[in-house]
């Protein structure tokens, strides 16, 4: 299951079980998840979590070491819930969706703004959903952006930009993002977007 999984990835998974182990909490539960993507220190998902001032104090005092899940026996290793398993699961497949190669922490949170348990936790602390996917996204896309060598490549980026800030109501900067694209090789193709969407001559 984790062989595509990346260190931070597996180590955010292992974070995790620690703190399981620190609250006497029998199962990895999806907060626990949440837990080990903050108590890493790094990585996409922290960063993204940490700009939105979402601590690991905070989610620690907001759980309360409680777990979603089926209770188990106590053992060496402390087992996944069903609830956190099919996080993981859901984290490969959210790789997969973005034509990643491997599964990482920013995929966990991708997968996680799924569970109702954590959508819960993020209102408590005054941050949306949609606040936290749209900065993976952005990050993903900044991240990408920049591995780029490619024009014609890095006009398909920037017509993916503009459609995530058209997406989000981001007017402004959706047409700044296409008109990037266009000045590229392969760009054309976004002038049907300024027109017929954002109503912008190209």
């Amino acid at each position: 299951m984790f062989e595509r999984f990346t260190r931070n990835a597996i180590q955010a998974i292992v974070l995790a079980q620690d703190e399981c182990r620190g609250s006497g909490q029998v199962l990895v539960g999806v907060e626990q998840l949440l837990a080990g993507l903050l108590a890493l220190g790094e990585g996409l998902a922290f960063e993204v979590l940490s700009s939105r001032n979402i601590t690991l104090a905070a989610v620690r005092s907001l759980h309360n070491g409680s777990v979603s899940g089926e209770n188990a026996a106590i053992g060496g290793e402390v087992p996944l819930a069903a609830p956190a398993e099919q996080v993981l699961v859901q984290a490969s497949l959210e790789a997969v969706e973005l034509f990643n190669e491997s599964t990482g922490t920013e995929h966990i949170l991708l997968s996680l703004l799924r569970e109702a348990v954590v959508l819960r936790l993020f209102e408590k602390l005054g941050v949306s959903a949609e606040e936290l996917k749209t900065g993976v996204w952005q990050s993903l896309l900044t991240i990408r952006l920049g591995a780029c060598s490619e024009q014609v490549e890095r006009s398909l980026i920037y017509g993916q930009i503009g459609r995530l800030y058209y997406f989000l109501g981001h007017r402004e900067d959706a047409v700044d993002a296409y008109k990037k694209a266009l000045t590229l090789p392969g760009g054309q193709v976004y002038s049907q977007y300024l027109n017929q969407c954002l109503g912008v001559e190209a």
